[in-house]
Formats: C-alpha cells, structure tokens, sequence
C-alpha cells in the first residue's frame, strides 16, 4: 500500500504553524508564500502582516538600514548580522530604486524623506514623491508640482501611519507668498491630497525646522532652530486629531549654541545628537520618557570623530554611521553606553557627503498599499 507524503499542514495544527511563521523574519516570508495555497493565503493577510510587524518591530535585531547608493540603487544593510565577517557579503544589499514610474525626464537624485511601517518615502527633485516598500517592490509615486513655495522657504516633509483611519499620510508644510504657514497632507487611502487647518504654536512659526520629520506615537516631530539659537521646542503633529504642540528639549541646550543639532529615534525615544568639532566627539541626549522634559539625559559622549546614531542594540549600546572625511567612507561601528568602542562593520561603504540626507532606518514589512487587499479580494470574487 502507497504511504501519503505526509506535510507540515498534516502533522501541526494550523494554530501553530502561525505562531512558528509569526517569528519568521520578512524577507524569507516573502519567498515562502509560495510553499502552498494554504501558506500563501495565511502570510498575504493583513490581520498576519500586522501581527508580524508588531512583533518585529519591537527589536531593533530586525532593523535594515536604508542608504542611497545614486540615482538608482540603494544598499539595504540588515543590522543584526552587521559585525558577523562571514555574513557580511549578504549583509550589504543593494538594490534597484522604483525610478521606472518616475517620468522620463526625471534625472535628478533621490532624497529619503523617512520611513513608516516597512515603506521608505522618496522625494524626487522634479515635484514627484514616491512611496516604496524594499521589500515587496510595491511603489506609489505622488506629484505635488502644484504646490508653490517661495525662493527663500523650504517645504518639510512628514510621513506616518494614522492607525484610527488605517491610513498613511504624508504631510508637507511651508510658509507661502505672504510668510502664511500652509498644511496639506496626501492620504494614500483615497489617493487626494487634503487641505489643512491646523495653526503652530505660539512663537513656533518664526523659526526653521530640519527637512523631514520622524513619526513616533502617532504623531511626525521636527526640531525647530534659527541659524544661532536653540528654541526650546520640538514641533510635533499629530495625525489622528490634526493639530500641532511642542516638546522641550533639554534646559541646558537652550540658548546661543553654535553647534547644530539633529533630530532621531533611538530605541522608541526621542534623541537629539550632535558632533562638536572642537572637543571631536559626538554627543547623544535621549528622551526616556515621551513628552516629559524631565527625562532627557545626555546618555553619550562618543570620542571617535563624527558618528551619526542609527539604533539602538541590547538595550543600551548604540550602532552607528562613522564617516571618514579623509577617506570617504562609511563603517557602521558600535559603542557601549561608556562611549567605547565595541565593534566595526568589517566591509566599509564608500560613498560622499550626500549619505547625510539620504538614509533611514526601517523594520520590513509585508504590509500593502490601502485598498490594495479589498481589491485584491474583489477580483477573486468575480474571477478576473
């Protein structure tokens, strides 16, 4: 008598085998859709995709790194297997942008405007945005040639997840003809773009904010300075109620500073660094409790030239960028809390100046586009 070939799906309950694949890093995910029907069906759905990302994206040991490589390639580098030497040659991805959607004009370079859930947005330089996920190659391109903004203004950029409308936004900001502050954001939901009415804070508008904001708790935060002045406050929107307010910084940062500082998230927490050139070290603040202005502790002092903090790993030590002017490279290094070096990326990237605005951190994600599961749905319904 013929023994049936006995499958995964035979010998464990269905309960279990989702469990099993819940832990089951993205990228491999991806690829086994294609095992069976059954796999396929479990890993394509959304309620499996959310569950997936809120697991993973609870460690930074599932975090890549984002880095422009030109015009059209970018390296996507895993950070848990970093500083493995024998790992490294699969580490460093390098893939190809979604420039096929872009117009055929369209020679200027990609900027990386931020991340959220798995998709990276692009700003290309002719007015066009794009939204792409590394992963699964899906990409939205969006134009704005219809936003006009004045010589000496600049637009700043914002990109979230709005989880009560199950929607992404990406809200752009600036100050029109008439130094009137102007809001709009594009919902990816229903594919428009939509005016907003939201005013700043009080003294908010007289002052600059860096390029791109960083999306934590529901809400896109910017810092906000003039040339020689440290305000205190970090502008924050939220997405859900659309409406703006601020954060402190740190006490001792307020006032005339001639060092500039930058804004990021570092283990769920605000941070601000900086690199002071006369004292060659790069210093790290951290907000270890949202909005309470009391938590922010001066958590780095990292002595080893210019380092831009990317994560954060076991808990407390740090992985960052390192450049090197002299030789124009790029090595991902690691420090403990103490500032000492623990650990550098055996294969260095070489790349220029321009890696300051072009990189970002992201979790992968399976996540579609909105509507893109309805769709999907309705087409199996009626078997086109």
């Amino acid at each position: 008598m013929e023994r049936k070939h006995m499958g995964m799906n035979d010998i464990l309950p269905l309960e279990l085998i989702h469990r099993i694949l819940l832990r089951v890093p993205a990228g491999d995910l991806f690829r086994l859709r294609f095992i069976s029907k059954l796999w396929h069906s479990l890993i394509s759905h959304p309620d499996f995709a959310e569950s997936h990302y809120d697991l993973n994206s609870a460690t930074s040991s599932h975090s890549h790194f984002f880095l422009l490589k030109d015009d059209t390639n970018a390296w996507c580098v895993q950070l848990d297997t970093l500083f493995d030497v024998a790992a490294a040659p699969t580490t460093h991805k390098e893939v190809s942008l979604p420039s096929r959607e872009m117009p055929s004009f369209s020679c200027s370079l990609f900027r990386t405007m931020g991340s959220c859930r798995g998709f990276v947005l692009l700003d290309k330089k002719l007015d066009f945005l794009v939204i792409w996920n590394p992963l699964t190659g899906s990409s939205k391109t969006i134009s704005y040639s219809h936003i006009k903004v004045p010589r000496y203004d600049l637009i700043r950029y914002g990109f979230g997840f709005d989880a009560s409308r199950d929607d992404y936004l990406i809200v752009l900001s600036w100050h029109d003809d008439y130094n009137q502050h102007r809001l709009v954001c594009f919902s990816l939901r229903t594919n428009s773009w939509i005016n907003l009415d939201a005013s700043l804070p009080k003294y908010m508008s007289r002052w600059k904010y860096q390029l791109f904001g960083w999306f934590l708790h529901g809400a896109i935060h910017w810092l906000c300075y003039s040339r020689d002045y440290i305000d205190d406050g970090i502008l924050i929107f939220d997405l859900k109620e659309r409406s703006f307010s601020k954060i402190s910084m740190p006490q001792q940062l307020v006032g005339d500073y001639p060092i500039t500082f930058t804004l990021t998230i570092l283990g769920g927490c605000l941070a601000l660094y900086l690199y002071d050139h006369d004292n060659h070290k790069t210093e790290i603040w951290v907000m270890k409790e949202y909005k309470v202005p009391s938590s922010w502790i001066l958590m780095y002092e990292i002595p080893y030239g210019n380092n831009v903090p990317i994560c954060m790993s076991n808990g407390s030590d740090i992985i960052a960028l390192n450049y090197t002017p002299r030789y124009y490279w790029l090595r991902f290094v690691k420090y403990n809390v103490s500032g000492e070096l623990l650990n550098y990326s055996p294969r260095p990237l070489f790349e220029s100046d321009y890696f300051y605005r072009s990189f970002c951190v992201y979790t992968e994600s399976l996540f579609p586009f909105p509507g893109d599961n309805k769709d999907r749905d309705k087409k199996n319904k009626t078997g086109m």
